[in-house]
């Protein structure tokens, strides 16, 4: 899967979960899969693999915070990814957010979005996660994907089992693909 290969990335992908086997990570295969095919070099940070942050107020793991920001700072576009929670995007993706300072180095950059849902769709997760990235000054795309009844849509192995799903999430990568050269 695709991961850090040395300086910036083209497009940074942050995952909003931080489970072992979450559906998030499954989806994500799919729209990594699209985004490799684009030849863009790209970062996955994931919460627990080598990076950490803190609360806010606490000081506990700042350098993962400074360095999650330089890395924005120094991407064209950004793929963000969330699971959703009680109808809103995960504590995890939330955190993550927080940690990207004030003014937030989201501003002024190009975000798409997706979500999965164990539920019939991601829907609310997704109003929630454009309304925070608008607010802080990010720019996020029209298109998205929102997977319901995730834990149906993808075989043991996180293969997708339904073409439009597929479709729906390389869609996504896609568009950020083309949006970031002027298509």
């Amino acid at each position: 899967m695709a991961e850090e290969k040395g300086g910036a990335p083209d497009i940074l992908v942050i995952s909003g979960s931080r489970r072992a086997g979450n559906n998030t990570e499954k989806a994500l295969r799919v729209a990594l899969d699209e985004l490799e095919r684009g030849g863009e070099k790209i970062e996955v940070v994931r919460v627990g693999e080598g990076w950490q942050f803190p609360l806010p107020g606490d000081t506990a793991g700042a350098d993962d915070g400074e360095r999650l920001r330089e890395k924005v700072l120094a991407a064209k576009g950004l793929l963000i990814a969330t699971p959703e929670y009680h109808g809103s995007i995960s504590s995890t993706l939330k955190l993550i957010i927080d940690n990207l300072g004030f003014p937030s180095t989201l501003e002024g950059k190009t975000v798409a979005i997706m979500g999965v849902a164990m539920g019939p769709s991601a829907d609310n997760a997704l109003a929630h996660l454009r309304h925070i990235v608008t607010h802080v000054g990010g720019s996020v795309l029209p298109v998205e994907s929102s997977v319901g009844g995730v834990h149906k849509k993808f075989g043991e192995d996180g293969a997708c089992l339904e073409p439009e799903v597929e479709a729906s999430i390389r869609a996504v990568a896609r568009g950020l693909i083309d949006h970031l050269n002027g298509q």
